[in-house]
Parts: C-alpha cells; sequence; structure tokens
C-alpha cells in the first residue's frame, strides 16, 4: 500500500491537477488502492483494456481481445507454459484449463514465475497473433516476471489517448510514471516521461527523469519537483 507520504503528496497534487493510476489489475482487485488514494476522476486498468471512472466505478472506455484470438492465445499458452492462467473478462478471473475459455477476455495473466529469458521465447511464440499485445510484468516473486496480454489497441498508451479525450487536454502535458515492460507505452504516450528508481533498465533509458525508488516514497520527490 502506498505510504502516509505518498498519499499526503497525492492529495496535494490532485488540488492541482489530475491523478489516476494506470495498472494492469482488474478494477476489483485495485478499488482498495484507489480509495486510500482518494482518487477522482478516470484511472486505467486491466493493463489498457478498461478507462474506469473512479467515482462511480463506471466502465467508460474498454477494448477486448477478439474471441478467436483468445483461443489461439490459450492454445499456445496451454502447450508451452505448465501452468493455469487467468483471464479477465471485466467481472471473473477464469482459471485455465481448469475453466472453460471464455468468449471475451479483456486480458489474459499468465503468472509462471518467468526467468526473462523464458518470459521472451513465450513472447516471440505469441507474436505471430495479430491485434494483440503481450508485455513483461515483474512477478510477485522478485526477479522473476509474468505475462500481460490485451488487445494491440488495449495498452497503457491507448489508456492514456482515451483520458486524454475524456480530459479535453493533450498527452504532451501529461506526465506518466512507470517502472515495468509495460510501461514503456505509457511513457512514450506522455510528455514527461519519469522512471522510478527500481525500474527495468529499458525504461529508465528513456526517461527524462529517473525518480528515487518506490521503497523511498519517489512519488513524493516527483511531485514536489514537478508538480508543486
Amino acid at each position: 500500500m502506498p505510504s502516509a507520504k505518498v498519499v499526503d503528496a497525492i492529495s496535494k497534487a490532485s488540488k492541482i491537477l489530475h491523478v489516476g493510476v494506470a495498472t494492469a489489475r482488474p478494477l476489483k482487485h485495485v478499488a482498495y488502492i484507489l480509495k486510500h488514494l482518494n482518487l477522482s476522476g478516470y484511472s486505467i486498468i486491466n493493463g489498457g483494456a478498461q478507462i474506469v471512472d473512479v467515482k462511480t466505478e463506471k466502465i467508460l472506455w474498454e477494448q477486448s481481445i477478439e474471441t478467436e484470438n483468445i483461443q489461439k492465445v490459450c492454445h499456445i499458452l496451454q502447450k508451452n507454459i505448465h501452468t493455469s492462467f487467468y483471464i479477465n473478462d471485466g467481472i471473473h478471473d477464469i482459471d485455465i484449463p481448469k475453466d472453460p475459455i471464455p468468449q471475451k477476455a479483456l486480458e489474459i495473466y499468465v503468472s509462471a514465475k518467468l526467468t526473462n529469458e523464458i518470459a521472451d521465447t513465450h513472447i516471440e511464440k505469441l507474436s505471430h497473433i495479430s491485434n494483440i499485445a503481450v508485455h513483461k510484468v515483474p512477478s510477485w516473486d522478485k526477479g522473476y516476471f509474468d505475462l500481460l496480454i490485451t488487445h494491440a489497441l488495449a495498452t497503457k498508451q491507448h489508456g492514456i489517448f482515451e483520458i486524454a479525450k475524456l480530459l479535453g487536454i493533450e498527452t504532451h502535458d501529461m506526465i506518466g510514471v512507470g517502472e515495468g515492460y509495460n510501461d514503456f507505452p505509457l511513457l512514450m504516450a506522455c510528455g514527461l516521461k519519469i522512471a522510478m528508481g527500481n525500474a527495468v533498465p529499458e525504461l529508465k533509458e528513456i526517461a527524462d527523469f529517473v525518480a528515487p525508488p518506490v521503497e523511498k516514497d519517489g512519488v513524493v520527490d516527483i511531485i514536489e519537483r514537478f508538480i508543486l
């Protein structure tokens, strides 16, 4: 959970500009953090597949994976990854192969503790499927990676485009802050690109500024430096 210092800094920033979260998690797994931060307005969830109005929890925009591509992805994953994986359809967490493959998917999440090299191998095997985007995301187990799969038009970059429309602003007036591989599209969409100190090296390379790591409340430094 965000520290008290981070919550206080975000509260001060929210009086000046819009503050939102961009996360791979579905709403039910991130709602408690949004409430803890006392955010209002719009946030990106499901890796970029949905835009949610935090106040009402109403979904304002979404882009799901085509049914045919859900089946193709599941076939490849079941053949190559010897563990279960999860599909979120906006409401349920569907466990494959325990549950039947659904007709709708906003994101497919593979939590398999993959090494960087093995994750890249699986991304290569999925790369021939059109209209999907595959990103490595940090696993809960440090040093490993999971896979996040969405529609190709449902990355955090596309989420930024949609939020900019809702707010009536240009994307070059936005600040993007991230740490993982799936934050690369987020930073590329924003005018000011900030990587956390604990970010993957590739993200730091494209950043305009590298903040202190999450463990040292780097978000506070960002807000004090660029907003307040």
